[in-house]
């Protein structure tokens, strides 16, 4: 029985869209910003370098990021079976794990940069200059970059995207800032463009002393014994997605630098360049929206609430794509200022990255699904589906598609460098077909989504209103229900009156912010399960000792004392309690 209105869920996941559109913003905007002033205040070589670095740097974010992602889904399921002491370890080895491999990187980064940059770039030329330049000081400011990716993905998780975002927005305007000064002002050169970077990472972790100070915290550094640090594991199980994207960003990176130098030079790594700039921009936008997904779907995932991801994900796609056609049609309008606002200049270089970037505009719209399939799976730990897209679109396709693409693109014109764009379009494509087949060899007669259509169990699942005269009715639909299904007299008994005490006192004490209350009701086996979820103020029942004048006399303690076990978590700044009788 599916009564519930979805507009408590709606209405928090509108919360999370724009923090998370403005977090992705800001975790590209460093990249996007670094490339423009570059080629702008230093010449389009420069620019090509900080492109050629992108395999240093992905090894650089590799640890926090990856223990970032997988740590804060595993940390979601582990809330949402309100495991908080579970969740706190692994916070804790994450954070530990993250640190040592960030200083291990500082102490190589002054004998490796020189010996990596020639890797990179054949030749003594300035290009191996700029490289190597801009990747020593990356790697020096590996600890830095580490926490604050693994801090960033642990905020979303634990109610705070507003932080998140804000961190990385004040991190990038001190970069932007910095980037300027350092490079119109001092004779750093490109090695201020990678330290402003670092330096903006740095000066924002002030913004962190606020979740440290929140009353909303669920996690908190502990101190771990020797052998507790084995359960970096299931970060590390729950992040194999992004492990094998972050791998396979390095392969592709690396891989694509070495076809594009070697068949177009270095005219045609910066047409590559400016493509892959805007492919960044359409994720900073779109990607804010889709990064939702991992933040809510494990903590839904873990409750099983099935419809609730079934709307999480609707809400998502359809938001994105909105966003995404207007996107499209910008790039189509305004394609040559774009080029121009990366140092194109014109002339026949401009004319090439014009054409080749309104061919790469074609690859978007499979980009973002590819995007979303891998985000939405990771969540429900379907990682052998998210691993394999990843794979495919990161490195077994996209090196073989864009070496073709431009071998067949020098038969038509001579030059080649559409070809880069053309291969990129065919990688998401055959992506998403291959992901498509992929999940239906695995799962045979399910839907996309895989998950039950409906929550396990026989469900009452309903809204109400946060009013006393919505409250009173309560207690008569779950005694008709029960009778209607042939539950036992007392458990009915029991789930109405739990229900009822509940939600006047969630009614009561949750102030303006609280609109609405869901109430589901799960009958499974001999389990009775009653699930209540309300965006009022902190209210935890558990630790709640006595009534006091403020809430009904026998209300929570009455509730306290029938039921087999009630466990409750503040979980996407909701209150969400659970109680099994």
């Amino acid at each position: 029985m599916e009564e519930r209105n979805n507009r408590l869920l709606n209405a928090k996941l509108n919360k999370y869209i724009v923090p998370g559109i403005m977090m992705s913003l800001a975790l590209q905007l460093g990249n996007i910003v670094d490339t423009i002033f570059v080629s702008n205040l230093i010449g389009v070589e420069a620019m090509s370098a900080v492109t050629l670095s992108l395999p240093v740097e992905t090894i650089v974010q590799l640890t926090g990021y990856c223990l970032g992602i997988g740590g804060s889904i595993a940390v979601g399921n582990m809330l949402g079976k309100r495991d908080k002491e579970g969740a706190s370890k692994l916070f804790s080895a994450t954070f530990i794990v993250t640190l040592v491999v960030g200083i291990i990187f500082s102490i190589c980064a002054l004998p490796a940069a020189e010996p990596v940059a020639r890797l990179l770039v054949s030749g003594d030329g300035v290009l191996t200059g700029y490289t190597r330049d801009y990747i020593r000081v990356s790697m020096l400011g590996a600890p830095v970059i580490g926490i604050g990716l693994m801090m960033v993905n642990y905020l979303g998780v634990e109610n705070h995207p507003e932080l998140a975002s804000a961190y990385l927005i004040a991190a990038n305007v001190i970069n932007l800032v910095l980037d300027y000064i350092f490079l119109r002002y001092t004779p750093l050169g490109i090695t201020g463009a990678s330290l402003s970077t670092v330096l903006g990472f740095l000066f924002a972790m002030g913004i962190f002393v606020l979740y440290i100070r929140s009353d909303k915290r669920n996690l908190h550094l502990i101190l771990l014994k020797p052998g507790e640090l084995g359960i970096t594991k299931e970060a590390i199980i729950t992040g194999v997605p992004m492990l094998i994207f972050m791998a396979a960003n390095f392969v592709k990176a690396l891989g694509l630098n070495t076809i594009i130098m070697n068949q177009l030079g270095e005219e045609g790594m910066a047409v590559f360049t400016v493509c892959d700039n805007v492919l960044l921009i359409v994720e900073m936008l779109t990607g804010g929206i889709i990064g939702v997904i991992p933040n809510v779907a494990g903590i839904l995932f873990g409750e099983k609430d099935y419809v609730g991801i079934r709307v999480l994900c609707k809400k998502m796609l359809k938001y994105s794509y909105i966003l995404l056609a207007v996107i499209f049609v910008l790039i189509m309008l305004f394609t040559e200022e774009i080029t121009v606002m990366f140092g194109s200049g014109g002339g026949e270089l401009g004319s090439h990255m014009v054409q080749a970037l309104r061919i790469f505009a074609l690859c978007v719209a499979p980009y973002l699904w590819n995007k979303f399939i891998i985000s939405y799976y990771e969540s429900i730990e379907e990682t052998a589906i998210a691993s394999f897209a990843t794979f495919l679109e990161n490195a077994v396709v996209v090196l073989p598609a864009t070496l073709v693409g431009i071998l067949v693109w020098k038969q038509i014109d001579g030059i080649g460098i559409d070809g880069i764009a053309a291969g990129f379009v065919a990688t998401e494509i055959i992506t998403a077909v291959a992901a498509c087949i992929f999940r239906k060899i695995r799962h045979k007669n399910t839907s996309f989504y895989i998950v039950p259509d409906k929550n396990p169990g026989i469900n009452l699942d309903f809204s109400i209103k946060s009013t006393m005269e919505e409250a009173q009715t309560v207690h008569k639909r779950i005694i008709e229900f029960c009778q209607e299904q042939g539950a036992s007299k007392s458990k009915a008994n029991l789930a109405a009156v739990c229900a009822e005490e509940m939600t006047v006192n969630i009614i009561r004490f949750g102030g303006k912010t609280s609109n609405w209350i869901d109430i589901n009701l799960c009958l499974e086996d001999d389990l009775c399960r009653l699930r209540i979820r309300d965006n009022g103020v902190n209210f935890n029942p558990l630790e709640y000792q006595y009534d006091s004048e403020d809430f009904d006399i026998h209300g929570i303690e009455l509730v306290k004392k029938v039921s087999k076990s009630m466990d409750y978590i503040r979980a996407i700044d909701m209150n969400n309690t659970i109680i099994s009788f």
